[in-house]
């Protein structure tokens, strides 16, 4: 990647949130410094893609390079800009650019285009940070044997606990007929909204969590423009479908070549009894009647159905298409509590096995046999 910062200059990004909806945290998790998290060449263009500009645009657009290709009659540049990513697209086939003006003279390598590695494949997507390398291979296998994935593709958030080739070479080693790809991507995940980033037991709104955003955009522009379909969801979420169907096959037979679904909550409580951080994905089965918490939804989709300029790839939704309102009947997704280590809220919620209140989720566990994931302990089927 070519990331490029304001570390060296005194301008610094404006958070959107006004002061008073800050909390403690925000400042420590807020990105200040990111400009472009990459430079890299898509079909005729280079794409320079980072979090929204805010208050940077005027330093950005007043460098050499910027200013030439923004104006004229018929401009070479042009900014599409969201509230949690932004993008120029700057027609030009040079390899090194040189920004000039603010932005000093150095020589801004471009980083090659990736989309012939994925291209017609159907791609599990994620961003993770200090997941076990066991759970990512577990997901990974789920997918594979459940669905029909014959591509990874994880943007791995500057994990302490193993090192990225460490993870490369795990997922080599395991998975040898399918692609993998991790992109270090140590860029700050952002201040939380909601309840997570309350003020005065009030909630905030989500505008500053630019990272996971980021690498979607990314991802979709350097490396999945030709994937045949695109799945993005969490380490600790799997999909199902109650049709039986695999949601690569069903979201490219769908007519908008797009899929959203809910998710339900999978208790940490088994009947065997495992310690927290310690369980895998098929240790987890179990329905609990007493669950109130909801889960926000996570989708999948045909890339060449989407828009450049229309829409935009996020953690929950893909903006700016009509489909992004309609949440599938057929698939949803299982959300593991026991597959975390608590990064954002402690959630184990593991208590004595009760079977008036527990219910076994049957097509979950048929699900991890298929994948040859059930693990031997007495009440798994």
């Amino acid at each position: 990647m070519t990331p490029l910062s304001t570390v060296h200059s005194p301008v610094r990004r404006e958070p959107p949130r006004p002061p008073e909806q800050r909390n403690a945290t925000y400042g420590a998790h807020f990105d200040w410094e990111t400009l472009f998290y990459d430079v890299y060449r898509a079909g005729p263009h280079i794409v320079f893609q980072g979090p929204p500009l805010l208050n940077l645009r005027d330093m950005a657009e007043q460098c050499d390079y910027f200013a030439q290709h923004l104006g004229g009659l018929f401009p070479k540049a042009r900014l599409i800009e969201r509230n949690r990513s932004s993008e120029y697209w700057v027609r030009d086939d040079a390899d090194t650019v040189v920004l000039g003006g603010a932005m000093g003279d150095a020589a801004v390598t471009v980083q090659p285009s990736g989309v012939a590695t994925f291209a017609g494949r159907r791609v599990l997507h994620t961003l993770s940070r200090n997941n076990d390398i066991a759970w990512i291979l577990d997901w990974v296998r789920f997918y594979v044997a459940v669905h029909g994935a014959d591509a990874v593709l994880l943007y791995d958030n500057a994990s302490d606990a193993y090192s990225t080739d460490d993870l490369r070479a795990a997922l080599a080693q395991t998975f040898p007929a399918i692609v993998s790809e991790v992109v270090d991507w140590p860029f700050p995940y952002g201040p939380q909204g909601g309840m997570a980033g309350a003020v005065n037991g009030r909630e905030t709104p989500w505008d500053s969590d630019f990272c996971q955003t980021g690498s979607l955009q990314h991802a979709r522009f350097r490396f999945l423009g030709k994937a045949r379909s695109v799945l993005n969801v969490d380490i600790d979420e799997l999909v199902l479908s109650d049709k039986g169907r695999a949601i690569f096959d069903a979201t490219e037979r769908s007519r908008g070549g797009f899929i959203k679904f809910a998710g339900n909550w999978i208790s940490a409580t088994t009947p065997h009894g495992i310690a927290p951080g310690q369980g895998r994905h098929a240790d987890f089965w179990l329905k609990d009647a007493l669950e109130t918490d909801t889960c926000p939804p996570k989708w999948c989709v045909v890339p060449s159905k989407t828009s450049r300029t229309r829409h935009c790839w996020s953690v929950h939704n893909l903006f700016g298409t009509r489909r992004n309102r309609r949440i599938s009947q057929e698939f949803a997704y299982r959300h593991m509590r026991g597959i975390s280590h608590g990064w954002k809220e402690n959630r184990w919620d593991a208590v004595a096995f009760d079977p008036q209140r527990f219910t076994p989720d049957a097509p979950l566990q048929d699900a991890f046999a298929a994948a040859g994931m059930m693990p031997d302990h007495p009440g798994c089927r």
